[in-house]
């Protein structure tokens, strides 16, 4: 069985957008080859970058919900939370286990499942950093928007995705978007 390429239905592949930001390591550069891709409206990605610009200097969270199927995960909804860090959310992102929870209810009155996390690097690489690999959970994809400030307005420069597998090893997923989920169903 042979299936169109993601392009051929609309979707774009997403990852550096502008000039990359200060360095940041990575705990793997690998694609992740077996992965199915993560497709991400444009509306949930202006979502998570309206979140990421907001919450700069700090980082910005949030939850994203919608369906995993034999095409890949198809993300219909970024639902944003306060990040629970503290004085060090200039560093760090922290949900709290309550925001979990009603990210998980919400999902369920929708029919759909929490399948990741996306957060915000301000003035960093979209890599995991040390502390994303400590409290990161295997399975889930974690979008990270790279907000460089270094301008007169900060500006989301890179988005990509990320998966963590049972050895705690990140590797990059294909990330697409598309101006209107519903021409590709």
């Amino acid at each position: 069985m042979t299936t169109a390429s993601p392009q051929a239905n609309g979707w774009s592949p997403l990852g550096h957008l502008g000039k990359p930001t200060g360095a940041h390591s990575a705990h793997s550069g690998q694609l992740h080859i077996e992965a199915l891709p993560l497709q991400v409206s444009f509306d949930v990605l202006e979502t998570m970058k309206a979140n990421s610009l907001a919450a700069y200097p700090g980082e910005g969270c949030g939850f994203l919900i919608g369906t995993d199927g034999p095409e890949g995960r198809v993300i219909r909804q970024a639902i944003e939370v306060d990040n629970a860090a503290g004085e060090d959310q200039l560093r760090r992102f922290q949900m709290s286990p309550l925001d979990f929870l009603k990210a998980e209810r919400a999902a369920a009155r929708e029919g759909l499942e929490v399948l990741g996390i996306f957060h915000s690097h301000p003035d960093h690489r979209a890599i995991p950093s040390t502390h994303d690999l400590q409290g990161a959970l295997p399975h889930l994809s974690y979008v990270i928007l790279a907000v460089d400030g270094s301008g007169s307005v900060p500006e989301v420069v890179e988005v990509r995705s990320w998966q963590l597998d049972t050895q705690r090893i990140f590797s990059e997923e294909t990330l697409l978007s598309q101006r209107n989920l519903s021409q590709s169903h």
